[in-house]
């Protein structure tokens, strides 16, 4: 938690007319407490020019009164927040409260509003500056963003070691988690993701009981999730030599799209500049059409968070210094297989630092 953060949501506030803002977002909501619990409905906060307020329920009192420093932990009795929040902005003078449209149920916003009736109006909004705040990665959180990578890097280079034909998607995916949390992570950041021969063709394809084999393409996308923050990396390995020659030929084509993404990319692109860095190699390759997802996204406290390298970014939202972004261009191919590269990367003013650190060799020898 920086108070440096909190002072800017502050400003904000104030600049949209508002006496204080309710945060539901459960990540939004932890990068301004210093606490770390995305649980649905463990915590919640809300800020005023005076007031810093963590509500969450008797389960969770006692460590966010230790990890939350400088707020006041507030205990809603039977659990009825809206009521609590009424009862603040009665307390303090609050007439006007934003919140967040699209973190909040419609059954929640029903009960504030009508707690709030005669009290306060209350005031959408999709966004909210901490949303731009969490862009820029912190140095206490690209510490913890390091160290997430690092044990990713560590699972998968054991990972190389360990894998052997006749091991089923399911084998490798609990072999993951068993790994990183070995490592000292927290768990994983995301279900892992093999996909072993035909499965490939699906990005998000679900672990089952297929016994991997030699010669097939193997997609594994994974990441460490480490005192909150997540880190995200995809491999493609083949066990033995490629059954196909074009399977060879489509990886390498993939990769030299991430790797030329990666080296075109700096702070001030747009998204969309950024995803057509990778997406222009596929298509002069004649692969466009088998490229159905974006180039790629944020990392922190959410797995999946702004900024985003995509055909449907906004032009005007440039990538930041001190963004931790995602590059992983991918083919799939139905009925055929499939195949995705991946790292985590800084953006720097004038390139990147690739954080992840894991060969990309796609031979394993067996």
């Amino acid at each position: 938690m920086s108070q440096e953060s909190i002072q800017k949501f502050r400003t904000w506030i104030a600049e949209q007319g508002l006496d204080a803002f309710y945060v539901t977002q459960p990540q939004s909501a932890s990068y301004l407490s210093g606490w770390l619990n995305d649980e649905e409905g463990a915590g919640s906060v809300v800020v005023s020019a005076q007031q810093q307020i963590l509500l969450t329920n008797p389960l969770y009192s006692e460590v966010a009164a230790r990890e939350a420093a400088g707020w006041n932990v507030v205990i809603p009795a039977g659990r009825n927040y809206a009521q609590s929040i009424a009862s603040l902005a009665q307390e303090h003078g609050w007439k006007k409260i934003g919140f967040e449209s699209t973190a909040m149920s419609y059954a929640d916003f029903e009960a504030l509003r009508k707690a709030g009736e005669e009290i306060f109006s209350l005031h959408p909004f999709d966004e909210t500056i901490v949303n731009k705040l969490r862009y820029v990665k912190q140095p206490y959180e690209l510490e913890l963003l390091r160290r997430a990578i690092a044990i990713t890097d560590e699972t998968f280079s054991h990972l190389r070691q360990w894998i052997q034909p006749g091991m089923t998607e399911k084998d490798v995916e609990w072999e993951i988690s068993r790994k990183m949390v070995e490592l000292g992570a927290d768990g994983t950041s995301f279900n892992s993701i093999v996909a072993s021969g035909p499965n490939g063709s699906m990005p998000h394809a679900i672990p089952g009981q297929r016994q991997i084999q030699r010669g097939e393409l193997i997609t594994i996308d994974m990441g460490a999730r480490y005192k909150g923050y997540c880190a995200d990396m995809t491999r493609t390995i083949c066990l033995g030599e490629p059954a196909e020659p074009r399977m060879k030929e489509v990886y390498e084509t993939v990769l030299r799209a991430m790797k030329t993404c990666e080296q075109g990319l700096h702070a001030g692109l747009s998204g969309r500049e950024a995803d057509a860095l990778a997406r222009n190699v596929l298509v002069e390759a004649g692969l466009a059409e088998y490229y159905i997802h974006s180039t790629g996204h944020g990392v922190g406290l959410e797995i999946h968070e702004n900024p985003s390298l995509s055909q449907r970014a906004p032009e005007d939202v440039k990538l930041p210094v001190g963004s931790v972004v995602t590059v992983e261009p991918g083919v799939y191919i139905p009925g055929w297989t499939g195949t995705r590269v991946e790292d985590c990367v800084l953006v720097k003013e004038d390139g990147v630092e690739v954080l992840t650190q894991s060969p990309t060799d796609l031979v394993v020898s067996r």
